[in-house]
């Protein structure tokens, strides 16, 4: 390989491929999501014990909480008394507030405007809004531009004149699963406020547990939440206090899937044969137990709640989930089979839509538009619904084609461990196909079939083709698993010998690293999933050497493309936060500061794209949500660090933790899955979320560091060696220090393995970096045998993953090709 591919394949690690690179707004300050238009000026405006605040136009007590709150949390930033805030006068203040209209409604709608402008100069700060929810989203951007020095505090001099991308920028939060405890979400609601994010979609309802209170049907919620829901009065405070932040509240209950608590609580509500029972459901998955959607005693039941849900949540909108049914008992139904042949149902999928249109009727008598996920879609089901996607750009695009409104949530799951670099890149709007996936004259290509296995479920399968140009040149897309052609970004190609390239994936980042040896993939491919390597096998089975061979067609066919018109029917997005692997203590270290850099998605410029700056202006915004939010996720995963040191000194835990990862996108729920004998033992509520996986950050800042230090020296910057070397050393000395700390606890010992691991690999590092320095010559048995510790050390330890190999796999390939 030569040195500019390797340094391509370096710098591309962190950064978008050049081709989707766009002009970006400036993003001198560490503000996220970034507003539409900044002007920074000269100058500042001093913030001290006369700062005061006036609010001018439409005032109310959900303006003057904020403004009160907005005082709260200066305290905090600055440690400033600021006694007497509130100013007589606009003359007086140092902060004016301009609101000039009342809401338009009192309930807040997807339509309402939360535009807002913010001018600081002249010793004075002024928020303009039209509506009180663009003065909160102002605020919050003020907050985050409170700076100090050696003189003072102060806010930097500048114009900016904001407003939303998207209208809808949702977390779809789940307690059920594990039962989140009410001062978690207040919190929760508070860091969702400070990025500017409108919607909280709570799942209360789901297989392990029915979380919410009702008056009728008690069983719902007494027999399945093992006492854990929320109270009437709990969810109104809850709906109060998001309503004070500019967020909107929509409850999901579950239908006709998702029912084993409904189950367990009413059996004979299901579609089973005979006389039905079902036990409280521990596990996770897709379950059996299916509503039956012909009994006249389900809509009996769901008036019910329906009745007492809508009463609690005012918003317009109402979840009815409808994802992942398990047709099964429908079709062993013959009662239920027999209905659908006298209605003329277009079977079990037209029966779903026959359930969906009379709770969208029933919804509606109640003055509520139905949401739900993608298998509610239905041509029978009015345009007013929205459709929330877990399957990605594909069922999103084709919802919109067909004229109904989306939302994508595909991407944004944060229960998945992943790198914000994925859920960055993913726009909610589908894009169409971004390469020339056609052979023209002169032109040459090969199409390699490949397998990847998976820890539980079946395979995935696909190919890969690669053109090359008549200038030489290349190009590659890929048809995976059934989904739409997608770009796959070359990172490096020598034909015939190797390929290493990279692209999201519905689900995650996707990385194929395949050796080739007698047309087919050797045993040393694999395709790195997240930051896990997964074996890939495969053989070309077509190409230009091939008589009469042609590229195969797209099996997914092509990403969708809209028109204007359609582009306006996508709403936005929701992260997506899944229960099974997270309590109160782990759910928020997930969300954040991650959540921060998708808010920036659906709010910011669709041009602002420069990754390194995101990463730069979310860490330091990650401090700013401790301080000034009051986020408590460091501080959950260091009281999770101090359990498991047992009453010793953490800081090593605390120092290994900057350097190792979770097992990222869904392998460590297969690893837990495939941990005992009889698979799926551990697979449920029963199973320890104690690990020191489990108060890991989710990505490794100081490996990007690491990964950026070794381009610095690939490009000839030899003064990046003892910095990187630092590194080395500090995580082997914690790897060493944590190693007996890991061996006193009964929920440690099995990580042991991995600070071998990170030692391992550490000590090949620095023995790297001595090799650049003397400027020593490898021998094929050296380079066999380092490229041995990365292989060895490569794999999940425990539910981690060194990330240190990363860096120290870039650091071999310098040595390699120099």
């Amino acid at each position: 390989m030569y040195k500019g591919t390797l340094a391509l394949l370096i710098s591309s690690i962190f950064t978008l491929p050049t081709a989707a690179i766009a002009m970006t707004p400036n993003s001198d300050l560490n503000l996220m999501p970034y507003p539409q238009n900044v002007a920074l000026k000269e100058g500042k405006v001093t913030l001290d014990k006369s700062f005061s605040i006036y609010i001018k136009g439409y005032n109310s007590p959900r303006v003057q909480f904020n403004t009160k709150r907005v005082m709260e949390r200066l305290y905090r930033q600055t440690g400033l008394p600021m006694l007497n805030w509130q100013a007589q006068s606009e003359q007086d203040a140092t902060l004016v507030i301009n609101i000039h209209h009342r809401p338009k409604s009192d309930v807040q709608n997807i339509d309402s405007d939360e535009s807002y402008t913010l001018d600081v100069g002249n010793g004075k700060i002024v928020i303009n809004a039209e509506r009180p929810y663009g003065a909160f989203h102002g605020l919050e951007t003020l907050l985050q531009m409170v700076s100090t020095d050696a003189t003072g505090y102060f806010v930097p001099a500048v114009s900016i004149q904001d407003k939303p991308r998207f209208p809808w920028r949702g977390v779809s939060y789940d307690t059920s699963r594990h039962f989140i405890e009410l001062d978690v979400i207040l919190r929760q609601l508070d860091a969702m406020a400070s990025a500017k994010l409108n919607v909280f979609h709570w799942h209360i309802w789901d297989d392990q547990g029915i979380r919410i209170q009702l008056d009728n049907y008690q069983k719902l919620w007494r027999e399945t939440a093992d006492g854990n829901y929320y109270t009437k009065d709990q969810i109104r405070q809850v709906v109060d206090y998001a309503r004070n932040l500019g967020i909107r509240v929509i409850p999901e209950i579950s239908l006709p899937g998702h029912a084993s608590a409904v189950a367990h609580a009413y059996p004979e509500l299901m579609s089973g044969i005979g006389k039905q029972q079902y036990p409280q459901q521990r596990g996770w998955g897709v379950f059996e137990p299916l509503m039956d959607s012909t009994n006249p005693a389900l809509y009996e039941m769901l008036a019910s709640v329906f009745d007492e849900v809508v009463a609690l949540f005012p918003d317009e909108y109402f979840h009815i989930g409808g994802d992942e049914p398990n047709y099964q008992q429908w079709r062993d139904n013959p009662k239920i089979q027999q209905f659908i042949q006298n209605n003329n149902i277009d079977g079990e999928r037209g029966l779903q839509s026959y359930l969906n249109t009379k709770v969208e009727k029933m919804l509606e008598e109640r003055g509520k538009k139905m949401t739900g996920w993608d298998e509610i879609w239905h041509k029978d089901l009015p345009k007013s619904i929205v459709i929330q996607s877990w399957q990605g750009h594909d069922s999103i695009g084709r919802a919109a084609k067909e004229g109904y409104q989306g939302i994508l949530s595909t991407g944004y799951y944060l229960d998945q461990p992943q790198p914000t670099s994925y859920h960055y890149r993913n726009d909610p709007m589908p894009k169409g196909i971004t390469v020339d996936d056609k052979l023209h004259q002169g032109e040459e290509f090969e199409t390699y079939e490949w397998v990847k296995p998976r820890g539980k479920g079946g395979p995935r399968k696909g190919n890969l083709t690669i053109i090359t140009a008549i200038d030489g040149s290349y190009r590659a897309f890929t048809d995976y698993n059934g989904k739409s052609r997608e770009e796959v970004y070359i990172l490096e190609y020598v034909p015939g010998v190797k390929f290493r390239g990279h692209f999201d994936n519905f689900m995650s980042y996707t990385e194929f690293n395949y050796d080739f040896a007698n047309d087919k993939l050797a045993d040393s491919s694999y395709q790195l999933i997240g930051n896990v390597r997964w074996p890939a096998t495969g053989q070309l089975v077509a190409s230009s050497d091939m008589k009469g061979s042609q590229i195969p067609a797209p099996n997914g066919g092509y990403p969708a493309e809209l028109t204007e018109k359609e582009q306006a029917l996508i709403l936005g997005g929701e992260i997506t936060i899944w229960g099974e692997n997270l309590d109160s203590m782990t759910i928020e270290h997930r969300l954040w500061p991650r959540s921060y850099a998708i808010a920036e998605r659906l709010w910011s410029s669709q041009t602002l794209t420069d990754e390194r700056s995101m990463y730069k202006r979310m860490k330091a915004i990650d401090t700013w949500s401790e301080i000034s939010v009051g986020l408590r996720h460091h501080a959950d995963a260091n009281m999770m660090l101090k359990r498991l040191a047992n009453g010793t000194d953490s800081s090593p835990l605390q120092t290994l933790a900057k350097y190792v990862e979770p097992a990222q996108y869904y392998a460590r729920h297969w690893e837990k899955w495939n941990s005992t004998p009889t698979k799926g033992d551990l697979y449920n509520q029963y199973e320890r979320l104690n690990r020191f996986a489990d108060a890991l950050p989710v990505e490794s800042l100081a490996v990007y560091e690491m990964k950026d230090l070794v381009s610095r020296i690939n490009k000839g910057d030899m003064s990046a060696l003892a910095t990187l070397n630092m590194h080395y050393l500090t995580v082997k000395l914690a790897a060493q220090q944590a190693k007996p700390i890991f061996a006193n606890n009964i929920a440690s010992v099995n990580t042991i393995p991995m600070t071998d691991a990170v030692i391992a690999v550490a000590d090949l590092g620095m023995n790297l970096i001595d090799k650049i320095k003397q400027g020593s010559q490898f021998s094929e048995q050296e380079i066999t045998a380092y490229h041995q510790i990365i292989d060895n050390n490569a794999v999940i330890f425990d539910e981690t993953i060194v990330a240190i190999v990363s860096p120290t796999e870039q650091l071999l390939h310098i040595l390699e090709n120099h």
